[in-house]
């Protein structure tokens, strides 16, 4: 979901700040690139609040939006969750009077918390990894501003640039992950690594589809979807879109909206081998053996063509059992 309806940022007008900040000391100060703070910008999911001219510059309480932000995309929290956590901050700190330097945001339990001397506000709900002290933010953001300047032209060797290098940069992180639940980090690297791709073209549609087979994987079912009905509005003949939409609606609705699905591909691409077995399954559900068993062999034989790099254990596996109900089915159908 490249497009984000709430403009959210923490303030309106700059209040208890010791100045603005521009896009590239925010880049700085929080190793973000530029071009990701203006793609925030745009998308109005994360705007600076002060306009000076022609220019937009950040509060310092814009930087704990920014900073909070950060801290949950890095943590792995998907970008509607994100959102939310940030317009909570944004109704509560104006109603906190204590001056901004003597601020805890934290986490506690499933709360957001923001904590001065006396008082405490629950922001949202939520699961947050954040603990820092606001003085020390100001702190941090002088020292990092006072340090010398890097040409922006010095990039570091072998980093993506274009929006293909990220992407094929974010397969490879993804390979690595290998969906493992407890390699967070491993996570939040391939997922960024898909966003910055789209950053840069938000037409790729193939990104869209595999950074939504992220999300799928690790249970944001809804963000998966409408990323791939993304990925369809930019490439609609894209077969893994409609697929994998074709296995959400088995698992969010059951076979009555997935046989229609799982047909939709097949219309498409007669020889696609999932949609072959994901159609199985849900006509299995719904009774109808004798078209079940005439797709299970259609999977099962278009898995016995395939190259051998592309035959993995897990498909391997699966056809082995298709085999199996493909007896079954035999035998009770009398074939």
């Amino acid at each position: 979901m490249h497009v984000v309806e709430a403009n959210v940022s923490i303030c309106e007008e700059p209040v208890d700040d010791d100045g603005v900040y521009s896009f590239r000391e925010v880049s700085r100060l929080f190793e973000v690139p530029e071009h990701r703070l203006r793609y925030w910008s745009q998308t109005g999911f994360l705007v600076p609040s002060v306009r000076r001219g022609e220019r937009w510059f950040y509060s310092f309480r814009d930087l704990i939006a920014v900073k909070v932000a950060k801290g949950l995309l890095d943590g792995g929290q998907p970008l509607r969750r994100v959102r939310r956590q940030l317009e909570a901050l944004r109704t509560t700190l104006p109603r906190v009077r204590t001056p901004l330097h003597d601020l805890r945001i934290r986490c506690e339990h499933d709360r957001v918390v923001v904590e001065d001397v006396s008082h405490r506000f629950e922001a949202a709900s939520g699961q947050l990894v954040l603990d820092f002290e606001v003085s020390a933010l100001r702190e941090h953001a002088a020292e990092v501003l006072a340090l010398p300047w890097v040409d922006d032209d010095e990039q570091v060797e072998g980093e993506p640039h274009t929006a293909y290098e990220w992407f094929s940069f974010a397969q490879q992180l993804e390979d690595e992950w290998g969906g493992a639940p407890a390699d967070t980090e491993g996570l939040a690297r391939a997922r960024h690594a898909y966003e910055a791709a789209l950053e840069l073209d938000p037409r790729l549609a193939a990104a869209w589809t595999n950074l939504g087979g992220l999300l799928a994987e690790i249970g944001e079912i809804e963000e998966a979807a409408e990323h791939f009905e993304e990925a369809l509005r930019h490439d609609p003949d894209q077969v893994q879109a409609r697929l994998n939409l074709a296995e959400l609606a088995m698992l969010r609705e059951g076979p009555k909206s997935a046989v229609p699905a799982f047909r939709e591909v097949l219309r498409r691409d007669p020889d696609c081998h999932e949609a072959h077995y994901g159609l199985a399954r849900a006509l299995l559900r719904q009774g109808g053996k004798g078209e079940a068993l005439a797709h299970l062999e259609r999977f099962s034989s278009a898995v016995d063509r395939l190259p051998h790099e592309d035959q993995d254990d897990g498909l391997l596996a699966r056809r082995e059992q298709a085999r199996d109900v493909i007896g079954t089915l035999r035998a009770e159908l009398g074939r």
